[in-house]
């Protein structure tokens, strides 16, 4: 009976890391279903506006779409963001950094964020075909500028 149980659990928790929930601004405002986090193990938000990604860089409870996010995120539930290109420069590149989001631009590229004041080799070695976000004024040592080009890295500056 226990071993039922337990494999019935760990049935529902393998099928749950597979699913990925596309949501949109309206919906994140309304609030999400408890059994959205039950069934899914990422929600998934294309195209925010940069204010909202501001407020949730500040965990800014205040705005309901961010209260969702933090509810989820209390729920073990992974936030996967779609940013457009031409926003990449004005992300608040230490606040995303320490959030637990993953972020790819419009056309499914990875956006990765180096919110540190140098690059070295050990930083980029392992990325590859990416975008690279970095504050103005970084220093990129020779060996990984080197990797950056072999390894197709581009670099966007915030601006």
């Amino acid at each position: 009976m226990l071993d039922s149980i337990v494999a019935r659990v760990i049935a529902i928790l393998q099928q749950r890391e597979k699913n990925t929930r596309l949501v949109n601004m309206s919906e994140l405002a309304a609030g999400l279903s408890k059994t959205v986090y039950l069934h899914h193990a990422q929600l998934y938000l294309q195209l925010p506006d940069l204010g909202f990604i501001h407020s949730l860089a500040a965990y800014d409870a205040r705005n309901p779409a961010v209260a969702t996010i933090l509810e989820a995120w209390a729920f073990g539930v992974r936030l996967r963001l779609m940013i457009h290109r031409q926003l990449l420069a004005a992300l608040p590149l230490r606040e995303l950094f320490r959030l637990p989001v993953s972020i790819v631009d419009q056309w499914e590229t990875p956006v990765n964020i180096a919110a540190r004041g140098s690059i070295s080799y050990a930083n980029v070695i392992l990325l590859r075909d990416c975008w690279l976000l970095i504050e103005r004024g970084t220093f990129i040592t020779p060996l990984a500028r080197d990797v950056l080009g072999q390894q197709n890295i581009k670099l966007i500056w915030r601006e």
